[in-house]
């Protein structure tokens, strides 16, 4: 993934090097290269999809900056849409908001950030709102999704459903849907693989002036390895595959139109959401245990300034940001604390292992193993990925 230095450091109220920057990503684990003095290049961990956007790295980052989420929104009241829309799987999609909105004229020219998006990291334009909709998705980690909202005129419904068809991308390929996908039916007919890709039926073109744009928190295990089924290159699955925060929504959308007044008069502007946020999830609070993972003495103090400042409330329990899916235990807290300490940090003791003289004579298997752990060796079974499917194999829902 590849983040502006620009956009990045907009969140601070510091004004750091990008070679400072750099050395404060790679303690916090966010393996990088630097390009052209203004790009990072990052490798991301899996689980930490809240850091798939300049929003989550900066997020991050406050642990050492002011952070200062600062994003121009559009702030005014937003009349309710009238839509006619179904959720049929809410437990995959338990949150979903719809924007409609219509501009006079399309613009020719974009400002300088989303200028410096398509020209410094080298990504296509495609047309206006499907270029607002990529950068938001960049900047906040939120994928959406535009409809040409002359071609949704009938009943939206999503649902996971038994497929068997066609379905043309908006890419302009065909894909054979097969077994259970999540989807969006306009009148029966699939015009959006949830999460993944939409339609060509009801895709944007560059004359496209009023779109419906969606919005949703989709349940990982319904993207999880369809992008690979398909053969679908989907920045949007490989975010929903990690999980995103479903509490951003609505700040995502006023942000979604902000961008757009930025560039266009607007004569029709409509939101609405369907579904609540995701329950709050909390932790219980026991700074002994952090301690003792870490071989650490830091007071309660420490503990509780260095996990409020990336986003953690702490109280009678810890209560865990929206955006972090990866948090479930005491060793994901002290995980958090040595990575803002820094590994190097931590205080360090000799190992001490112990020697015996091997007195078996026994040529066993086992023998030689219980030999060799005495003298200090430890021993390491691992378990590989493979093809052969046995009795006792373990299906991966995400193949490599």
């Amino acid at each position: 993934m590849k983040i502006a230095f620009k956009h990045l450091v907009s969140f601070f109220n510091q004004h750091p090097s990008i070679g400072e920057v750099s050395d404060k990503l790679f303690q916090l684990g966010h393996e990088h290269e630097i390009i052209n003095n203004k790009i990072f290049d990052l490798e991301l961990t899996p689980n930490r999809g809240d850091c798939f956007s300049v929003l989550g790295l900066a997020r991050d980052l406050g642990s050492f900056y002011e952070f200062n989420d600062n994003l121009p929104l559009y702030k005014e009241s937003i009349d309710e849409l009238q839509i006619e829309f179904e959720n049929k799987s809410e437990a995959l999609c338990p949150k979903i908001s719809f924007l409609e909105i219509e501009i006079e004229k399309i613009p020719e020219e974009y400002d300088e950030d989303l200028s410096l998006y398509f020209r410094d990291l080298g990504i296509n334009r495609n047309n206006f709102f499907t270029d607002i909709s990529n950068y938001i998705s960049y900047e906040m980690g939120q994928p959406t999704h535009c409809f040409d909202r002359s071609k949704v005129n009938k009943k939206l419904v999503f649902e996971e459903k038994e497929c068997d068809e066609d379905f043309s991308t908006l890419l302009d390929s065909k894909i054979k849907l097969q077994g259970r996908n999540g989807v969006f039916l306009l009148d029966k007919d699939i015009i959006s693989l949830a999460g993944i890709m939409g339609g060509k039926s009801t895709s944007c073109t560059p004359k496209t002036k009023q779109v419906l744009v969606e919005c949703a928190f989709f349940e990982p295990e319904l993207v999880i390895g369809k992008s690979i089924k398909y053969n679908l290159n989907s920045d949007s699955a490989h975010k929903f595959e990690r999980g995103v925060d479903p509490s951003i929504q609505e700040k995502v959308l006023r942000r979604f139109i902000k961008l757009v007044s930025d560039h266009a008069k607007i004569n029709k502007l409509r939101m609405i959401s369907y579904g609540s946020n995701e329950q709050t999830r909390i932790i219980e609070k026991d700074f002994d245990k952090i301690n003792s993972v870490l071989g650490t003495n830091f007071t309660e103090g420490k503990i509780k300034e260095t996990l409020e400042k990336i986003g953690f409330v702490v109280g009678e329990t810890i209560q865990i940001p929206h955006h972090r899916h990866d948090i479930n235990s005491q060793n994901d807290l002290a995980e958090e604390v040595a990575r803002v300490v820094g590994y190097d940090n931590l205080p360090s003791s000799q190992i001490d292992i112990s020697s015996a003289k091997l007195i078996s004579e026994d040529p066993s298997l086992l023998s030689i193993r219980e030999g060799l752990l005495k003298h200090g060796f430890s021993e390491v079974i691992n378990f590989p990925f493979v093809s052969l499917e046995e009795e006792f194999s373990v299906s991966i829902d995400n193949p490599l």
